[in-house]
């Protein structure tokens, strides 16, 4: 449900008009001491009585009057909130904008309590894509400002409606206050709407990644995840519980297509990343993508590119540089003298190497570069660390001339 403001809450029940009961003033005195109380809504059911008691004069904003074709749901590029507000028509001096009702549910009714008896409304609806927990009107929570913020930033609203419409006949549609009755608005009609046709979104569900895993509270169990997105275009969405209430969706607006990688982190109750992921999704405008998990594990791999020491060393793939060998790097603590650490290649110069399956941890390995004839030209130490369920790319720096061997 919305959330409550001075003058202005939210309930659930037969439209059980819980706000502040109408004044005897009349004319703009009336519409001038409103504004300071603001205008009392309610939320509920279409049911007008009142189990027998005094209906308030009101108006009331459904829902139904004015989605049409928006859906009302967790889907992307669904309306989740709306914000309603009346202009009385018939206000001396002229047309008077009334306080705007709280952000609403797009599932619930709202109802203006402060509206004068045989005065003509006018409605505009404002629907947005984000929960109405998610926003804030601009200047406080008792403003009753129209604009809304999300974490301080504005947002513009998705869709727009107009009560009556502005097609509507002259007789048709008026929107009119009556003693002791709850109107409905009705005759409401789209003055703007988002182009859905282009928009595009990815639904990643962190879930998808467990496998045989489990969540709970053990030290190898998973409490939360964290979903993080690589390269800076979207934000990451921390603290996920195990298991996530619902999808994370990211709605990527118009024009979004290409390929979108994220970092899936699983935590324990201690908050430590105990395994790790990587999740993919290729976006394309007009279609909502599923991002596709890898299992996630707890151990992660060390990747070998020469390419920039080999440019810094002015050295070339071809005979002066035609392959390399790496130490396979073991966990500290499990070095021995005796027991020599296996070897990776000769990998063809120009070519990558993967040591893979490593627990996470600081890794050094060494590399030795050699020339066609198979005599070493080039020692280098490359470093990295390693996390669960990622690949590292090392950082390579030169160690010294011939035979490599530790330094």
């Amino acid at each position: 449900m919305g959330r409550a403001r001075s003058g202005c809450g939210t309930s659930s029940g037969a439209d059980r008009e819980g706000g502040l009961s109408p004044q005897p003033w009349s004319g703009r005195r009336a519409l001038a001491l409103a504004v300071l109380a603001l205008a009392a809504c309610t939320s509920g059911s279409s049911d007008d009585d009142d189990d027998g008691g005094q209906i308030q004069t009101s108006l009331a904003i459904d829902p139904l009057a004015f989605l049409g074709d928006a859906r009302c749901s967790n889907e992307p590029g669904a309306i989740r909130s709306y914000v309603a507000t009346l202009t009385d028509e018939s206000a001396e001096g002229g047309p008077f904008t009334l306080p705007s009702s709280p952000p609403v549910p797009c599932s619930s009714r709202v109802s203006f309590t402060y509206v004068v008896e045989g005065h003509e409304y006018t409605a505009r609806i404002d629907g947005y894509a984000q929960y109405a927990e998610e926003l804030t009107p601009v200047g406080d929570e008792t403003s009753g400002s129209p604009h809304m913020l999300v974490d301080g930033a504005p947002v513009a609203p998705r869709w727009t409606w107009a009560c009556p419409g502005p097609d509507a006949a002259d007789d048709a549609g008026k929107l009119v206050a009556k003693t002791g009755v709850n109107v409905v608005v009705q005759g409401c009609a789209a003055v703007s709407s988002p182009d859905d046709t282009q928009r595009a979104a990815i639904v990643l569900d962190p879930a998808s990644a467990l496998g045989a895993l489990r969540c709970g509270a053990g030290d190898r169990e998973i409490a939360s995840f964290d979903v993080l997105p690589q390269g800076g275009a979207l934000l990451p969405v921390l603290g996920v519980g195990c298991p996530p209430a619902e999808p994370i969706v990211y709605d990527l607006g118009v024009a979004a297509a290409g390929a979108h990688v994220f970092r899936l982190e699983a935590k324990n109750a201690a908050g430590d990343v105990v395994f790790g992921s990587r999740c993919f999704a290729a976006a394309s405008a007009g279609v909502t993508a599923t991002a596709t998990c890898d299992p996630l594990s707890d151990a992660g791999a060390l990747e070998l590119d020469l390419g920039a020491l080999l440019e810094a060393e002015q050295l070339a793939c071809g005979a002066g540089a035609a392959s390399y060998t790496a130490t396979e790097p073991r966990p500290q603590g499990e070095q021995s003298e005796t027991d020599a650490p296996p070897h990776v290649g000769p990998v063809p110069c120009g070519e990558r190497a993967l040591l893979s399956a490593l627990p996470p941890g600081a890794y050094t390995t060494d590399v030795e570069v050699r020339d066609a004839q198979g005599a070493p030209v080039l020692c280098a130490d490359c470093s990295g660390d390693v996390r669960p369920g990622a690949t590292t790319r090392a950082a390579c720096a030169r160690r010294h001339a011939g035979a490599c061997a530790s330094p």
